[in-house]
C-alpha cells in the first residue's frame, strides 16, 4: 500500500489488524515511522457508502437488519 502526503509517497505496511469494542484498529509502518487507523464503528457505513456507492450501502443495512428482525421475531 501507499500513502499520499505533503513529503512525497510513502509505503505503508500493516503489520497488525485487530477488532475492537469501538472499531478496527491497523497499526503498521509508513516509511520510516509507525503509524495507526482507527476505524470507530460509526466510521462504517461512510466506508461502505464509498466503496460501494449510496444505494448498495442502504441495501446491505436492509438486508442485515431486516434478517435480525425476521430471526428475532421466530424466536418470540
Amino acid at each position: 500500500m501507499k500513502v499520499s502526503s505533503p513529503i512525497g509517497e510513502l509505503p505503508f505496511e500493516p503489520t497488525r489488524l485487530r477488532y475492537s469494542r469501538t472499531g478496527i484498529e491497523m497499526e503498521g509502518v509508513m516509511g520510516a515511522w509507525p503509524a495507526r487507523v482507527h476505524i470507530h464503528r460509526r466510521d462504517i457505513p461512510l466506508l461502505l457508502k464509498v466503496a460501494f456507492g449510496g444505494g448498495a450501502s442502504r441495501s446491505a443495512v436492509t438486508a442485515f437488519f431486516g434478517r435480525a428482525r425476521t430471526a428475532s421475531d421466530r424466536s418470540s
